[in-house]
């Protein structure tokens, strides 16, 4: 993690997008052919039209090369049992041989190939163009207007419903099954996910109503995640609600997160304060200034070490199960050393 957090570090890995300029081909025409279906798409029922916040797409047929662009539209397509040709490079919390955890059994490296890593904070616009797309999932990114554009030369293209990397596990599910003619299906995915969330939220009364603020942390400053990101949208299904000073900030941008100086580290004081970072977990505790919040004193931190469950609390229908095993028993053991 660099010394100050990127807007990328704060995405968990999930890229920041920049508008580059790129040679594109005409809109969706694959110059290669068609390919086979990609899995069970072909079943859907189509033509069926999307509405998102940078346009409004109608798709004729079942995609059959599909690429995603941000984060986790290719684990609804996994779930659906759809394979994507082309998805972002893990470079944050993977697996050796690049993968997640959760992709076990879903991924193909002879279906899917990785886009290159997106450090550089640009979309491969060529590269995604040579993987001939007829779909382009972008429904959790941070995609611009004039990304959009290009990319809806290369292909049809789905943004996100409402604003930038603000898109629910929930409506990433519908929106991508949507798009490939399977909404009924990612709603009936969606359900038995959220049955499950509600059932550990059950099992783990020590959560109920508990308040808490989500932070990467540093030694020079904070920043907080606010109401809309998932990760906090995600605690609100377990039953925990935002701490004051986050509904306090929260009203000050339409950011998914916001900077926070040190000396007003009280600002996120909270029954539960849950967070990474460039600091350990002893380091966060062991401060002058962050020992000064109430929750951090009494050694109600949540603090995430393994960078693959970082990553996983950016919530997919395909991922909770695995971050929730392990998440659900941080959290608690948190909860239960609240000073309220």
């Amino acid at each position: 993690m660099p010394a100050r957090p990127s807007r990328r570090s704060l995405l968990l890995g999930v890229p920041a997008v920049a508008a580059v300029l790129a040679a594109c081909g005409d809109g969706g025409t694959s110059s290669t052919g068609a390919a086979s279906p990609s899995g069970s798409s072909a079943a859907g029922t189509f033509p069926v039209t999307v509405e998102h916040a940078l346009g409004t797409v109608t798709i004729d047929s079942a995609p059959q090369r599909i690429v995603t662009v941000g984060w986790g539209s290719q684990d609804v397509l996994w779930a659906l049992g759809i394979q994507p040709v082309a998805v972002p490079q893990v470079t944050y919390g993977g697996l050796p041989d690049g993968t997640y955890p959760w992709w076990e059994g879903h991924f193909d490296a002879a279906t899917t190939a990785f886009l290159p890593s997106p450090d550089s904070g640009e979309l491969p616009f060529e590269l995604i163009a040579e993987k001939a797309p007829d779909l382009i999932l972008a429904v959790y990114s941070g995609i611009t207007a004039e990304d959009y554009a290009t990319l809806s030369k290369i292909a049809k293209t789905v943004a996100y419903p409402d604003a930038p990397w603000k898109t629910s596990w929930q409506d990433q599910t519908v929106l991508v099954g949507r798009a490939v003619g399977r909404e009924a299906d990612a709603r009936a995915l969606v359900e038995t996910a959220q049955a499950d969330l509600t059932s550990r939220a059950a099992a783990a009364p020590a959560l109920q109503g508990k308040t808490f603020s989500y932070v990467y942390g540093e030694e020079k400053g904070l920043s907080v995640y606010l109401p809309g990101d998932s990760r906090v949208d995600m605690l609100h299904d377990l039953g925990m609600v935002d701490s004051p000073g986050v509904k306090t900030l929260a009203g000050t941008t339409s950011e998914f997160y916001t900077e926070l100086a040190k000396e007003r580290s009280l600002d996120v004081a909270a029954d539960v304060v849950v967070g990474y970072g460039g600091l350990t977990a002893a380091q966060f505790s062991a401060d002058p200034v962050y020992a000064t919040i109430p929750a951090v004193a009494a050694g109600a931190v949540a603090w995430l070490e393994d960078q693959t469950l970082v990553s996983a609390t950016s919530a997919t229908v395909l991922n909770l199960p695995w971050q929730l095993d392990r998440l659900v028993p941080l959290l608690s053991a948190a909860a239960e050393k609240s000073p309220a």
